[in-house]
């Protein structure tokens, strides 16, 4: 607090930004108790919290991997009339889906979307690789489509994620669904890796029948 005195003292009033980097900077020693306190104790000082500062609690309570703690941040912020932005959702989004509860980061996508707040393209990635880790890939699916309806496109990545994974369910049209919308976006596929992935699974002429199936569409 030794900082606020000095800028206090030459008549410098500090915002919501600048409690929110000594925030961060606590949170990032390990004192979040400080960092909590230090936002409640900035309303005496004539500065009201704001969302970046319940934003700096929240990401912090997720990287320690306590995301079920921000319960209370979320009620005073509601308390508060505070909108969420899609900053503050996604952060929520993210480690739900690093704690393997991507049904619970679902439900909070679908109240983002009621409450006004558009995703954007992380937050449909980081749902749609949450399901993938969780092995629900028709999920998976269905939150790819509607990304790809939002105009949003998948990296690399999510796309090779979901479709490692339907082929693993032997969802062959879901696949070959995926594969043809990565390419009408000419995101490619590397094909001797999912050669090689079809080739693990089932091996031998099966293997070799599996490949030219899906690989017939795109000759």
């Amino acid at each position: 607090m030794d900082f606020l005195e000095i800028m206090t003292q030459k008549k410098i009033w500090p915002n919501a930004v600048t409690y929110a980097l000594l925030m961060g900077c606590l949170c990032s020693l390990g004192k979040y108790k400080e960092a909590k306190k230090t936002m409640f104790d900035m309303e005496y000082r004539g500065c009201k919290p704001g969302i970046i500062n319940f934003g700096i609690l929240i990401n912090d309570l997720g990287k320690r991997g306590r995301i079920d703690e921000t319960k209370s941040l979320l009620l005073e912020m509601k308390k508060r009339r505070f909108k969420l932005d899609v900053v503050v959702y996604n952060m929520l989004i993210n480690y739900l889906c690093k704690e393997n509860k991507p049904a619970e980061a679902y439900k909070v996508l679908v109240k983002m979307q009621v409450e006004g707040c558009e995703p954007n393209a992380a937050t449909y990635r980081m749902m749609v690789d949450g399901f993938c880790r969780a092995g629900n890939f028709e999920n998976g699916l269905r939150v790819l489509n509607a990304m790809l309806n939002s105009k949003h496109v998948p990296r690399l990545e999510t796309f090779c994620c979901l479709v490692e994974g339907l082929l693993d369910c032997r969802k062959m049209h879901d696949a070959c669904f995926v594969l043809g919308e990565m390419e009408k976006r000419k995101v490619r596929f590397p094909l001797e890796n999912w050669e090689a992935l079809i080739m693990d699974s089932c091996g031998g002429t099966a293997g070799v029948n599996l490949v030219n199936e899906l690989i017939d569409p795109f000759k």
